[in-house]
C-alpha cells in the first residue's frame, strides 16, 4: 500500500469495499425476489376457496348474495367471482358464571360462507392469486366487490376439475 492508500498503486481499499457492497446488494436482491414459491409453481389452475364472514348485518348478506367479481383493494386485478353464499344465524360463544359454554344467537347478525372461484397458480404448499395473495386455510382475506367490502377467514381451498 502506498502513501495514497492504493494497493499496488492502482486499487484503493475504498474501491474494494464498494465492489464488495455491490456484490452483497445483488446477492440480497436475488435471495429476496428469487423465492422458492415462484420456483415451485406448477401451473395455472382454477380453484374455489370458502371465506367465513362472521357477524354481518342483513345489508351485507344481501350484497354478498348479488355475487359478482371480487377485486383487490384498488379494483385493478380480478381475483375471482362469488359463486355461492351460505347464510346462517350468527352465534357468540360465552361462558356462564358456573363455567358452562353457551352459544346464543346474535339477533340481526349472520355468518356467511362465501365460495369464490378464481384462477391462479398452484405451488407445492398453497395457491397464489393474480395479485400474489397466498391462499391458505386460516388466513384473513379482504373481500372487495361492486356491492360489498368486508373480510373473512379462509375455511377451505380446493382445485376445481
Amino acid at each position: 500500500m502506498d502513501k495514497n492508500g492504493k494497493i499496488g498503486g492502482k486499487v484503493s481499499i475504498i474501491d474494494i469495499l464498494v465492489v464488495v457492497l455491490v456484490v452483497a446488494v445483488i446477492v440480497g436482491i436475488v435471495a429476496r425476489y428469487g423465492s422458492s414459491v415462484t420456483g415451485a409453481v406448477k401451473s395455472n389452475k382454477q380453484f374455489e376457496y370458502v371465506l367465513k364472514v362472521e357477524s354481518v348485518r342483513q345489508y351485507t348478506v344481501d350484497a354478498l348474495e348479488k355475487k359478482g367479481k371480487v377485486t383487490d383493494k384498488k379494483s385493478e386485478k380480478d381475483l375471482g367471482e362469488i359463486v355461492d353464499v351460505q347464510v346462517e344465524n350468527a352465534t357468540l360463544q360465552s361462558t356462564t358464571a358456573s363455567g358452562e359454554l353457551k352459544n346464543p344467537e346474535l339477533p340481526g347478525r349472520y355468518t356467511c360462507y362465501v365460495t369464490i372461484r378464481a384462477t391462479g397458480k398452484e405451488s407445492d404448499d398453497n395457491y397464489i392469486l393474480e395479485d400474489s395473495t397466498e391462499l391458505s386455510v386460516g388466513r384473513n382475506v379482504d373481500l372487495y366487490s361492486k356491492y360489498v367490502k368486508t373480510s373473512g377467514d379462509i375455511k377451505s381451498v380446493k382445485v376445481v376439475e
